[in-house]
Protein backbone atom coordinates (compact mmCIF):
# COMPACT_ATOMS: atom_id res chain seq x y z
CA UNK A 1 0.00 0.00 0.00
CA UNK A 2 1.22 3.10 -1.14
CA UNK A 3 0.33 6.58 0.67
CA UNK A 4 -0.45 8.95 -2.24
CA UNK A 5 -2.20 12.87 -2.63
CA UNK A 6 -4.01 13.59 -5.46
CA UNK A 7 -2.93 17.13 -5.80
CA UNK A 8 -6.00 18.71 -8.15
CA UNK A 9 -8.86 16.44 -7.64
CA UNK A 10 -11.37 17.56 -10.61
CA UNK A 11 -12.35 14.57 -12.60
CA UNK A 12 -8.86 13.33 -13.42
CA UNK A 13 -7.79 13.15 -10.12
CA UNK A 14 -10.68 12.30 -8.73
CA UNK A 15 -11.28 9.15 -10.63
CA UNK A 16 -7.86 8.19 -10.52
CA UNK A 17 -7.75 8.39 -7.20
CA UNK A 18 -11.36 6.09 -6.22
CA UNK A 19 -9.45 3.27 -8.17
CA UNK A 20 -6.51 3.58 -6.55
CA UNK A 21 -8.47 3.30 -3.08
CA UNK A 22 -10.16 0.35 -4.51
CA UNK A 23 -6.94 -1.01 -5.26
CA UNK A 24 -5.74 -0.64 -1.60
CA UNK A 25 -3.58 2.65 -1.58
CA UNK A 26 -4.18 5.23 1.09
CA UNK A 27 -5.65 8.27 -0.72
CA UNK A 28 -5.48 11.85 0.49
CA UNK A 29 -7.47 13.77 -2.24
CA UNK A 30 -6.81 17.61 -2.26
CA UNK A 31 -7.78 20.89 -4.17
CA UNK A 32 -7.88 24.54 -3.95
CA UNK A 33 -11.14 24.91 -4.99
CA UNK A 34 -13.15 24.15 -1.42
CA UNK A 35 -17.09 23.19 -3.06
CA UNK A 36 -14.58 19.99 -4.64
CA UNK A 37 -13.16 19.65 -0.82
CA UNK A 38 -16.68 19.47 0.46
CA UNK A 39 -17.86 17.48 -2.78
CA UNK A 40 -15.51 14.67 -1.55
CA UNK A 41 -15.80 14.86 1.78
CA UNK A 42 -19.79 14.43 0.87
CA UNK A 43 -19.03 11.41 -0.76
CA UNK A 44 -17.15 9.82 2.36
CA UNK A 45 -13.57 10.64 1.01
CA UNK A 46 -10.31 11.78 2.70
CA UNK A 47 -10.05 15.26 1.19
CA UNK A 48 -8.16 18.13 2.49
CA UNK A 49 -7.72 21.81 1.05
CA UNK A 50 -4.46 22.56 -0.47
CA UNK A 51 -4.10 25.37 2.00
CA UNK A 52 -4.35 22.50 5.06
CA UNK A 53 -2.29 20.33 3.29
CA UNK A 54 0.97 20.79 5.45
CA UNK A 55 -1.17 19.14 7.89
CA UNK A 56 -0.84 15.94 6.29
CA UNK A 57 2.28 16.37 4.71
CA UNK A 58 3.98 14.23 6.69
CA UNK A 59 2.62 11.48 6.43
CA UNK A 60 2.28 11.32 1.77
CA UNK A 61 5.29 9.94 0.50
CA UNK A 62 3.73 10.15 -3.40
CA UNK A 63 2.09 13.49 -4.84
CA UNK A 64 0.29 12.53 -8.41
CA UNK A 65 -0.09 16.14 -9.58
CA UNK A 66 -3.25 16.34 -12.17
CA UNK A 67 -3.97 20.31 -12.50
CA UNK A 68 -5.50 21.71 -15.20
CA UNK A 69 -3.35 23.33 -18.83
CA UNK A 70 -5.86 25.18 -20.29
CA UNK A 71 -5.34 26.53 -23.67
CA UNK A 72 -6.15 30.48 -24.21
CA UNK A 73 -4.99 32.34 -26.80
CA UNK A 74 -3.97 28.79 -28.71
CA UNK A 75 -1.52 28.46 -26.08
CA UNK A 76 -0.87 26.17 -23.29
CA UNK A 77 -1.44 28.16 -20.07
CA UNK A 78 0.51 27.04 -17.60
CA UNK A 79 0.21 28.95 -14.87
CA UNK A 80 -2.10 26.56 -12.14
CA UNK A 81 0.31 23.69 -12.44
CA UNK A 82 3.42 26.38 -12.03
CA UNK A 83 1.69 27.55 -8.53
CA UNK A 84 0.54 24.04 -7.98
CA UNK A 85 4.22 22.79 -8.14
CA UNK A 86 5.40 25.96 -6.33
CA UNK A 87 3.06 25.44 -3.64
CA UNK A 88 3.90 21.53 -3.29
CA UNK A 89 7.47 22.31 -3.33
CA UNK A 90 7.01 25.14 -0.17
CA UNK A 91 5.31 21.92 1.84
CA UNK A 92 7.69 19.60 1.32
CA UNK A 93 10.30 21.68 2.24
CA UNK A 94 10.70 19.88 5.90
CA UNK A 95 10.43 16.21 4.41
CA UNK A 96 13.32 14.45 5.44
CA UNK A 97 12.83 11.29 3.52
CA UNK A 98 12.50 10.59 -0.17
CA UNK A 99 9.50 11.03 -1.72
CA UNK A 100 7.74 10.89 -5.64
CA UNK A 101 6.08 13.89 -7.34
CA UNK A 102 4.25 12.52 -10.62
CA UNK A 103 3.03 15.18 -13.00
CA UNK A 104 -0.30 13.35 -15.22
CA UNK A 105 -1.51 16.96 -16.46
CA UNK A 106 -0.44 17.79 -20.03
CA UNK A 107 2.55 19.98 -20.91
CA UNK A 108 4.30 20.18 -23.93
CA UNK A 109 7.64 18.44 -24.45
CA UNK A 110 10.66 19.86 -22.16
CA UNK A 111 8.28 21.52 -19.52
CA UNK A 112 8.77 19.36 -16.61
CA UNK A 113 12.28 19.51 -16.77
CA UNK A 114 13.01 23.17 -18.21
CA UNK A 115 10.34 24.57 -15.82
CA UNK A 116 8.61 22.55 -13.60
CA UNK A 117 11.52 20.96 -11.78
CA UNK A 118 13.62 24.23 -11.29
CA UNK A 119 10.79 25.85 -9.63
CA UNK A 120 10.30 22.99 -7.37
CA UNK A 121 14.01 22.69 -6.62
CA UNK A 122 13.04 26.03 -5.85
CA UNK A 123 10.70 26.20 -3.03
CA UNK A 124 11.41 23.11 -1.33
CA UNK A 125 15.42 23.33 -1.15
CA UNK A 126 15.76 19.82 -2.66
CA UNK A 127 17.52 18.13 -5.23
CA UNK A 128 15.33 16.34 -8.39
CA UNK A 129 17.18 12.43 -8.41
CA UNK A 130 18.43 13.00 -5.02
CA UNK A 131 15.91 14.31 -2.28
CA UNK A 132 13.04 13.61 -4.34
CA UNK A 133 12.05 11.72 -7.49
CA UNK A 134 9.76 13.37 -10.23
CA UNK A 135 8.22 11.68 -12.83
CA UNK A 136 5.75 12.55 -15.66
CA UNK A 137 3.00 10.02 -16.21
CA UNK A 138 0.14 11.18 -19.16
CA UNK A 139 -3.18 9.96 -18.38
CA UNK A 140 -5.77 8.76 -21.17
CA UNK A 141 -9.25 9.06 -19.36
CA UNK A 142 -12.18 9.98 -21.64
CA UNK A 143 -14.24 12.02 -18.67
CA UNK A 144 -17.58 10.30 -19.30
CA UNK A 145 -15.97 6.72 -18.35
CA UNK A 146 -12.76 8.31 -16.10
CA UNK A 147 -12.96 5.47 -13.81
CA UNK A 148 -13.12 2.71 -16.03
CA UNK A 149 -10.08 3.59 -18.53
CA UNK A 150 -8.19 4.50 -15.25
CA UNK A 151 -9.09 0.92 -14.01
CA UNK A 152 -8.70 -1.18 -17.15
CA UNK A 153 -5.66 0.87 -18.97
CA UNK A 154 -4.52 -0.19 -22.09
CA UNK A 155 -1.01 1.16 -21.32
CA UNK A 156 0.98 2.58 -18.53
CA UNK A 157 4.08 4.93 -19.80
CA UNK A 158 6.13 7.00 -16.91
CA UNK A 159 9.44 9.12 -18.08
CA UNK A 160 11.29 9.87 -14.73
CA UNK A 161 14.43 12.25 -14.16
CA UNK A 162 17.47 11.17 -15.27
CA UNK A 163 16.11 8.03 -15.65
CA UNK A 164 15.90 7.55 -11.21
CA UNK A 165 15.86 4.10 -10.75
CA UNK A 166 14.46 4.72 -7.24
CA UNK A 167 11.59 6.90 -8.95
CA UNK A 168 10.64 4.14 -11.93
CA UNK A 169 10.57 1.70 -8.92
CA UNK A 170 7.52 3.12 -7.21
CA UNK A 171 5.93 4.54 -10.24
CA UNK A 172 6.10 0.58 -10.42
CA UNK A 173 5.08 -0.15 -6.92
CA UNK A 174 2.18 2.44 -7.40
CA UNK A 175 0.41 1.13 -10.72
CA UNK A 176 1.40 -2.54 -9.52
CA UNK A 177 -2.41 -3.54 -9.00
CA UNK A 178 -3.91 -2.72 -12.15
CA UNK A 179 -1.69 -5.37 -13.64
CA UNK A 180 -0.55 -3.32 -17.01
CA UNK A 181 3.39 -2.82 -16.95
CA UNK A 182 4.94 0.59 -17.06
CA UNK A 183 6.42 1.29 -20.16
CA UNK A 184 9.83 3.47 -19.70
CA UNK A 185 10.56 6.32 -21.30
CA UNK A 186 12.25 9.35 -21.13
CA UNK A 187 10.25 12.43 -19.38
CA UNK A 188 10.38 14.74 -22.80
CA UNK A 189 9.15 11.26 -25.16
CA UNK A 190 5.91 11.12 -21.85
CA UNK A 191 5.12 14.52 -21.88
CA UNK A 192 5.65 14.19 -26.34
CA UNK A 193 3.30 11.00 -26.68
CA UNK A 194 0.25 12.32 -24.32
CA UNK A 195 0.10 14.86 -27.62
CA UNK A 196 0.64 12.84 -30.28
CA UNK A 197 -2.14 10.58 -28.49
CA UNK A 198 -4.60 13.32 -28.90
CA UNK A 199 -3.60 14.55 -32.13
CA UNK A 200 -3.84 11.32 -33.60
CA UNK A 201 -7.76 11.10 -32.37
CA UNK A 202 -8.69 14.21 -33.38
CA UNK A 203 -6.79 13.96 -36.38
CA UNK A 204 -8.72 10.82 -37.41
CA UNK A 205 -11.92 12.28 -36.86
CA UNK A 206 -11.58 15.25 -38.58
CA UNK A 207 -10.82 12.84 -41.78
CA UNK A 208 -13.87 11.16 -41.12
CA UNK A 209 -15.60 14.25 -41.10
CA UNK A 210 -14.08 15.75 -44.24
CA UNK A 211 -14.82 12.32 -46.10
CA UNK A 212 -18.15 12.55 -44.89
CA UNK A 213 -18.90 16.04 -46.25
CA UNK A 214 -18.32 14.90 -49.51
CA UNK A 215 -20.01 11.78 -49.32
CA UNK A 216 -23.47 13.67 -48.29
CA UNK A 217 -23.04 15.88 -51.31
CA UNK A 218 -22.03 13.58 -53.66
CA UNK A 219 -25.26 10.93 -52.38
CA UNK A 220 -22.92 8.52 -50.93
CA UNK A 221 -23.87 6.66 -47.46
CA UNK A 222 -21.09 7.62 -44.98
CA UNK A 223 -22.78 5.55 -42.28
CA UNK A 224 -22.44 2.05 -44.15
CA UNK A 225 -19.41 2.82 -45.57
CA UNK A 226 -16.95 3.92 -42.97
CA UNK A 227 -17.45 0.93 -40.91
CA UNK A 228 -16.37 -1.43 -44.15
CA UNK A 229 -13.39 1.31 -44.18
CA UNK A 230 -12.65 0.42 -40.64
CA UNK A 231 -12.34 -3.54 -41.80
CA UNK A 232 -10.68 -3.20 -44.51
CA UNK A 233 -8.03 -0.42 -44.59
CA UNK A 234 -4.67 -1.78 -43.00
CA UNK A 235 -3.94 1.32 -40.89
CA UNK A 236 -7.38 0.74 -38.88
CA UNK A 237 -6.22 -3.31 -38.36
CA UNK A 238 -2.80 -2.97 -38.32
CA UNK A 239 -1.65 -1.52 -35.57
CA UNK A 240 2.35 -0.99 -36.36
CA UNK A 241 0.85 0.86 -39.74
CA UNK A 242 2.55 3.85 -40.37
CA UNK A 243 4.51 3.96 -37.03
CA UNK A 244 7.68 2.67 -38.31
CA UNK A 245 10.45 5.15 -39.86
CA UNK A 246 9.73 4.15 -43.48
CA UNK A 247 9.48 7.37 -45.01
CA UNK A 248 6.80 8.54 -47.70
CA UNK A 249 3.93 6.81 -48.75
CA UNK A 250 4.29 5.35 -51.84
CA UNK A 251 3.66 2.56 -53.71
CA UNK A 252 1.08 2.09 -56.97
CA UNK A 253 -2.10 3.29 -55.21
CA UNK A 254 -1.59 6.06 -52.29
CA UNK A 255 0.38 8.11 -54.34
CA UNK A 256 -1.90 8.45 -57.59
CA UNK A 257 -5.33 7.86 -55.65
CA UNK A 258 -4.74 10.88 -52.63
CA UNK A 259 -4.29 13.10 -55.96
CA UNK A 260 -6.76 12.10 -57.89
CA UNK A 261 -9.41 12.22 -55.36
CA UNK A 262 -8.22 16.11 -54.41
CA UNK A 263 -8.57 17.17 -57.95
CA UNK A 264 -11.71 15.26 -58.29
CA UNK A 265 -13.27 16.80 -55.18
CA UNK A 266 -12.10 20.14 -56.14
CA UNK A 267 -13.18 20.26 -59.87
CA UNK A 268 -16.08 18.17 -60.29
CA UNK A 269 -18.30 19.20 -56.87
CA UNK A 270 -16.09 21.84 -55.43
CA UNK A 271 -15.56 20.83 -52.29
CA UNK A 272 -12.29 21.59 -50.44
CA UNK A 273 -10.65 18.73 -48.74
CA UNK A 274 -7.86 20.61 -46.44
CA UNK A 275 -6.58 17.59 -44.63
CA UNK A 276 -6.59 15.47 -47.79
CA UNK A 277 -4.19 18.36 -49.22
CA UNK A 278 -1.92 18.75 -46.13
CA UNK A 279 -1.86 14.70 -46.44
CA UNK A 280 0.01 15.32 -49.91
CA UNK A 281 1.86 18.25 -49.20
CA UNK A 282 3.76 16.33 -46.22
CA UNK A 283 3.82 13.73 -48.15
CA UNK A 284 5.73 15.94 -50.13
CA UNK A 285 8.23 17.21 -47.56
CA UNK A 286 9.08 14.10 -46.54
CA UNK A 287 10.19 13.13 -50.14
CA UNK A 288 11.76 16.33 -49.96
CA UNK A 289 13.87 16.13 -47.28
CA UNK A 290 15.00 12.02 -48.25
CA UNK A 291 16.21 13.45 -51.72
CA UNK A 292 18.32 16.55 -50.30
CA UNK A 293 20.47 13.91 -47.86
Amino acid sequence: MENIAMIGSGWVGRSSGRVFLEKGHKILFSDINPEVITKLKEEGLDAVSMFKLHERIKEINNFLVSVSTPTSGDEIQLNFIRAAIAGLGELTAEKDDYFLVVVRSTVPPGTTEEILIPIFEKYSGKKAGKDFGICMNPEYLRQESAEKDFANPKTIIAGCYNNDPKAFERINKIYSPLNVPVEKVSISEAEMHKYIHNLFNATKISFFNEMRMLAEKVGVNADKIFPLVAKSAEASYNPQYGIRDFGPYGGTCLPKDTLAFHTWAKNRHKKSLPLLKSVIKVNEMVKDKLNNH
